[in-house]
């Protein structure tokens, strides 16, 4: 039988903004302590919005989509940990339909806010577009939104790689990695960079073809990419836009438009900003009008002359003053009734971006200036003390995921007016805290939050208040912070392996696809749940990353409880299978791992693997890289001691190099060390429970045996470091091919199976090893 998965050999687990400048984030630091962490890595998407697409559309669907809220300043933000599902990206502009939809959803997070292109901090971006990317995917790009695409349409995600590596010119001897981040790090490459900016310029151009052409788009856009010189890649104004003149067709007809992008002058924008800031305006005082030269604030290689215009998101016109341009000056003037109101007010300038042949690109681009006006006067003032004694109440909510919560706070005592009476007040649920609204009783002050959280969030959700008095004068906001949302309570399973999805390392031959005729190292996905077990199905992209649970695994079964053991049933091709499974704490592994005792009945033989909760523990240990520090290539593995029947935690490394000891045959080297910390392990310890050390990969035939032989024989080395004996286990091997996946497996003597783990690790030959 092939050793095809766990079941089957036994019985039958930066969001990327495509802006310009090369400036980056390392991507290793995309995991934080209590979530995720997506980043957009250049240009850097400042307060676009992050949501998980439920339906997968490629759309925001307010109200059904799990909002995470807005990125920062360097395109970052934080998600729950254990989120599945498509992950999105959506850029907003001012005023757009998208930005004001939001703000009539929860305005305290999402009034005022579009986003920003940090490549050119001085403006908002023109489109407002959704880039997605598949679960799998620690980056969200023009390049991952195209995989997406071609996963919604029903291809597998290998499928869809592959199709998207071709239209962007890739080979099977050298595919391109739509997934990765191309902006920075290893994969960084100028002309896909160059490829993304054009279709994201694209798909906003072409809403209603875009995806139904995607793979097209990108065919196109890298030929164009082809005709650049290098100085039109490496520049980040320069975005040509592919129309499809023929969108309702199946084939795209493609017209390449020339476009400098339209900018903003920071210099200018800086000057305005200092001119509105000298005026003194005050309330109920007359005002005379004001003129600021704006000259040069707008700028496009594609235009000679640029209309300015005063957007409508403009706010000004709450105090009772006017914004219009006068040729290239913005005059500031008060209504007839007079300046109503004091406080903050923006002023939102637009032009029009136009491509070389005089036709729009996107929506007007936008800037904002803020213009203050004073108050004779004053405003409510905040009560200090109040505020400390309502957020210690706030500090004993007790907020649950799925729980009815209803709360109030008294506002009575937090603001007070020494020449005015309150007249209304505002209030905003920031933060992450999906499912709670405000309702306010203005005569008695009084605040209610209620509704049901939506989710678990390990952050603290914000409340913002603020008052207004008769005279419109605003007092400062308060902000208080809620306790975080604890999880839902899940009624326990009656079994530690129910319940949860498991991830397993197994060595095998193959796919129901492929079949290699040599053992590598797979991730498999298990799942026992309500008397049904689940698996993946494999595919080649288990050498490197887990899969789903699939209806059309061929390994899915059934099993029985009877106390604590579990007793699983399979039917194949091939008959009818049984086994009894237990499990056991494997902590010291990973955090919420078990070891599984696998004991097939009708072969009695027993295997041992280890269970992984998380994914990325298990993807660890198959996406090494031969230039990985040391740290990163050393595993915690239960190994046997030198008293019988005991066994403790210990280490297990791997290292890939080229060779530089005569002493050995051929070009490259590869090394597995087994220790335990204060005990000695030696290769006499390694013989007696591992049968044969192994090296596989594509082009080395069967693989490659560690000495040379196919026996039980494995060239090993005591090593001795600090007075502590450790096994080293040599391999000597022909050249490897460059970005290839290469599998360490130490194969477990039968005998031995029931106590120790067979030695499953991957590892991708970069060119490069490291030996530390």
């Amino acid at each position: 039988m092939k050793k095809v998965s766990l079941l089957a050999a036994s019985v039958a687990i930066a969001l990327t903004g495509c802006g310009g400048s090369d400036s980056g984030s390392d991507s290793n630091s995309n995991v934080a302590p209590g979530g995720v962490v997506i980043t957009g890595f250049d240009g850097y998407f400042n307060q676009a919005v992050v949501f998980l697409d439920q339906n997968n559309n490629g759309k925001l669907d307010i109200g059904t989509d799990t909002l995470f809220g807005l990125t920062d300043e360097q395109g970052r933000k934080e998600i729950p940990a254990g989120t599945q599902g498509v992950l999105a990206l959506q850029t907003l502009t001012p005023g757009g339909a998208v930005q004001t939809a939001l703000t009539n959803h929860d305005a305290a997070t999402y009034a005022g806010k579009y986003t920003i292109d940090m490549d050119h901090p001085t403006q908002a971006m023109a489109h407002e577009v959704v880039l997605r990317a598949p679960a799998s995917s620690s980056v969200i790009s023009p390049l991952t939104d195209l995989v997406a695409i071609e996963m919604a349409a029903g291809a597998s995600e290998q499928e869809a790689v592959a199709k998207v590596s071709t239209a962007l010119g890739g080979t099977d001897a050298q595919p391109i990695k739509p997934l990765s981040n191309f902006i920075d790090g290893s994969d960084k490459n100028a002309n896909l960079h160059k490829t993304a900016q054009i279709l994201t310029e694209s798909k906003a151009a072409n809403p209603s073809s875009y995806d139904k052409k995607a793979v097209q788009f990108a065919e196109e856009a890298g030929k164009i990419v082809a005709t650049l010189t290098t100085e039109q890649v490496n520049e980040v104004n320069y975005k040509p836009v592919i129309k499809d003149t023929a969108p309702e067709g199946e084939t795209l007809a493609p017209s390449e438009i020339v476009n400098n992008k339209l900018v903003v002058s920071s210099t200018v924008q800086s000057q305005a900003q200092k001119s509105l800031n000298a005026l003194t305006i005050v309330q109920e005082e007359n005002f005379s009008p004001a003129r600021i030269a704006l000259n040069g604030l707008f700028s496009d290689l594609d235009q000679q002359t640029i209309e300015i215009k005063v957007g409508t998101a403009s706010t000004l016109t709450e105090a009772g003053l006017v914004a219009n341009m006068d040729g290239s000056d913005l005059v500031i003037s008060a209504k007839e009734s007079g300046v109503i109101k004091a406080g903050e007010f923006t002023i939102v300038l637009q032009a029009q971006d136009k491509a070389s042949d005089a036709s729009l690109v996107g929506s007007p681009v936008s800037t904002k200036l803020m213009l203050k006006v004073t108050s004779a006067n004053l405003a409510p003032v905040v009560n200090e003390e109040a505020k400390a004694q309502i957020q210690a109440e706030i500090d004993g909510w007790q907020l649950q995921e799925g729980e009815l919560f209803s709360q109030t706070i008294n506002l009575a005592s937090l603001f007070s007016d020494s020449d005015g009476v309150i007249k209304s007040t505002t209030v905003g649920l920031g933060g992450v805290v999906d499912g709670l609204s405000s309702n306010t009783d203005l005569e008695n002050l009084i605040v209610t939050i209620s509704g049901t959280p939506k989710t678990a969030w390990n952050q603290k959700g914000k409340i913002t208040v603020s008052v207004s008095d008769d005279k419109n004068a605003q007092s400062p906001t308060v902000t208080f912070l809620m306790p975080e949302v604890k999880a839902g309570v899940t009624p326990p399973a009656t079994h530690p392996l129910e319940g949860i999805t498991w991830y397993r390392l197994e060595h095998g031959g193959g796919t129901q696809q492929t079949d290699f005729g040599y053992d590598r190292i797979w991730c498999d996905t298990l799942r026992f749940e309500n008397g049904i077990v689940s698996g993946n199905v494999r595919t080649l992209d288990n050498l490197t990353q887990c899969g789903d649970v699939e209806a059309s695994s061929w390994f899915n079964g059934t099993y029985e409880l009877q106390g604590s053991v579990v007793t699983a049933t399979f039917t194949s091709d091939e008959g009818t299978e049984q086994a009894e499974l237990t499990i056991k704490d494997a902590s010291e592994i990973a955090p919420g791992a078990k070891v599984l005792i696998w004991h097939n009945l009708a072969e009695n033989k027993t295997e041992q693997y280890t269970l992984f909760s998380r994914k990325a523990d298990a993807e660890a240990r198959i996406q090494l890289r031969s230039d990985n520090g040391s740290d990163q290539r050393m595993f915690p593995m239960t190994l046997p001691t030198a008293t019988e029947g005991q066994f403790a935690t210990g280490k297990v490394s791997m290292s890939l190099l080229e060779n530089t000891n005569p002493q050995d045959d051929n070009v490259m080297d590869a090394n597995l060390i087994l220790e335990i910390e204060d005990q000695n392990f030696t290769c006499a310890d390694a013989s007696e429970f591992y049968d044969k050390m192994l090296f596989t990969g594509e082009g080395l035939g069967n693989g490659i045996s560690s000495g040379g032989q196919w026996d039980s024989n494995f060239e090993c080395y005591n090593n001795k470091e600090n007075n502590i004996v450790h096994a080293a286990i040599d391999f000597d091997l022909p050249a490897l091919t460059v970005n290839n996946v290469y599998s360490f497996v130490g194969k477990v003597k039968d005998s031995q199976g029931e106590y120790i783990e067979a030695i499953k690790f991957n590892m991708t030959w970069t060119g490069t090893g490291d030996n530390e």
